[in-house]
């Protein structure tokens, strides 16, 4: 599926993002990242700067949660691995000025932890039918861990909906 996601581009980076350039398997100190896109984007003043979005990807079999109580879900061991990878190889890249070299992003602050990519809709929540509980655990993450870095998490089959020719 991984190759799919370069086609997706344009729904995975803000604004309108142009100069775009994919970098799959980025190797740091702390292992591969799956995907980097680089990208000049236009502010709301019409300033053009450079951009990079780490991305990590699982593959659309995971689940994204499961049930931790009869009234709770946690995220799975796929996803929490993904979290895990994604703030260890932002960690890196936002210190690493040959990474920033390689992407032509020179500030700290123009890298970004794009989200992850992960499951399909049919694959919230493993082994129960209750998926409003998997809702309530993704709108509890995103509200309090992943809006304030506008961290986005998807499911496989939105990326296919977007590449999919209409």
């Amino acid at each position: 599926c991984q190759a799919y996601v370069v086609h997706a581009a344009n729904f995975l980076l803000p604004g309108s993002p142009t100069q775009i350039e994919a970098i799959e398997e980025e190797r740091s100190f702390f292992g591969r990242a799956d995907l980097i896109l680089s990208a000049d984007i236009k502010d709301d003043t019409n300033q053009v700067s450079r951009h990079a979005y780490i991305w990590e990807l699982k593959s659309p079999q995971c689940y994204l949660f499961e049930m931790d109580t009869e009234n709770r879900s946690r995220p799975t061991k796929e996803f929490f691995q993904a979290e895990n990878q994604l703030l260890h190889y932002f960690h890196e890249a936002t210190g690493n000025e040959r990474f920033r070299e390689r992407v032509r992003v020179m500030s700290q602050d123009n890298i970004h932890i794009g989200g992850i990519i992960i499951g399909t809709s049919g694959r919230r929540l493993r082994n129960s039918d209750q998926i409003e509980k998997a809702e309530t655990a993704r709108k509890v993450r995103e509200k309090y861990l992943y809006n304030g870095h506008s961290v986005r998490i998807i499911t496989w089959d939105r990326i296919v909906d977007f590449v999919r020719p209409s």
